[in-house]
């Protein structure tokens, strides 16, 4: 059982966020190392992006969706003992006007075990994924069902922009592709390993090619799982098979699934850009701040 002491909530203490946010193109999970490098590898502006030399194309944001809580967990194990395929996930983070590493920015994940259940919620999430809650409209925010903490937790940027998370490989639940949801926050201060008086500036979700996600599916604890698995294809989040759209460069054993993964992904933010991730729906591009 996770410790049940009250933790700071950074919620209380962020000024309203939420952001706008761009994303390099990756080719494997051996990703740039210098400023030179992160640069040489950035796509080309996409459509109504910003055309400016080293400034990056936007990546999509999306909806923080109803299991998000503001449970402060500065931590590079987040898996608390749950079962699954040994996943070690890195994600960089990049400025997108100049292309070099954003340092002491928070990175904050969550996402389901192999099963579909969230941590806080699973009381909910089992009747989410048994059909007896359906959400008809604009996703609500839910009250948690306990102080559990398990898939959870964030870790400071270095001065390269990088922060790394041990933790497994997430399951699937009703309705939805297999992924992990995303926020960063900047502007703010680590005061007793909880991270306050900043804004949220990106929320998002990245994503895992099908195959792998196949391939995972056919090995235990996930074969346990007998929810129907949507595909990327079909899920209502899902743009496109590139970095911008969240999708993660990984390495695997295609001989052996339950062998640990390695993915990783390039992000660059729109430090000025703000995006809540409340809506039922996300948002065209980048929401800015009013006066």
């Amino acid at each position: 059982m996770a410790d049940q002491k009250p933790q700071m909530s950074r919620r209380s203490l962020l000024a309203a966020g939420g952001a706008g946010a761009t994303a390099l193109g990756l080719g494997s999970v051996h990703l740039a190392t210098s400023d030179s490098e992160a640069a040489a590898t950035a796509t080309p502006p996409a459509s109504g992006s910003p055309s400016a030399p080293n400034v990056l194309p936007l990546v999509k944001e999306t909806t923080e969706g109803p299991y998000y809580l503001d449970y402060d967990k500065q931590r590079v194990d987040i898996s608390e003992g749950r079962p699954g395929t040994p996943l070690a996930l890195r994600i960089r983070l990049l400025n997108a006007k100049d292309g070099k590493p954003v340092p002491d920015a928070s990175v904050d994940i969550w996402q389901c075990d192999a099963l579909g259940i969230y941590s806080g919620y699973e009381e909910t999430s089992e009747a989410m994924n048994n059909g007896e809650l359906v959400f008809d409209g604009p996703i609500p925010k839910l009250p948690p069902d306990s102080r559990t903490t398990f898939l959870r937790g964030f870790q400071m940027t270095g001065r390269d922009g990088w922060v790394r998370f041990r933790t497994v490989f997430p399951g699937w639940y009703t309705g939805r592709t297999v992924h992990i949801h995303v926020k960063v926050h900047t502007r703010g201060v680590l005061l007793d390993r909880a991270y306050a008086q900043g804004v949220t500036v990106h929320t998002g979700q990245v994503f895992f090619p099908e195959d792998l996600t196949a391939a995972v599916s056919r090995v235990r604890p996930y074969t346990r799982n007998d929810l129907p698995r949507t595909t990327n294809t079909t899920d209502p989040f899902y743009s496109g098979d590139t970095a911008a759209d969240g999708l993660l460069a990984v390495e695997w054993d295609r001989a052996d699934a339950t062998r640990p993964i390695q993915a990783s992904i390039t992000t660059a933010v729109d430090l000025e850009a703000i995006n809540p991730g409340r809506r039922g729906n996300p948002p065209p591009g980048p929401v800015r701040p009013g006066p």
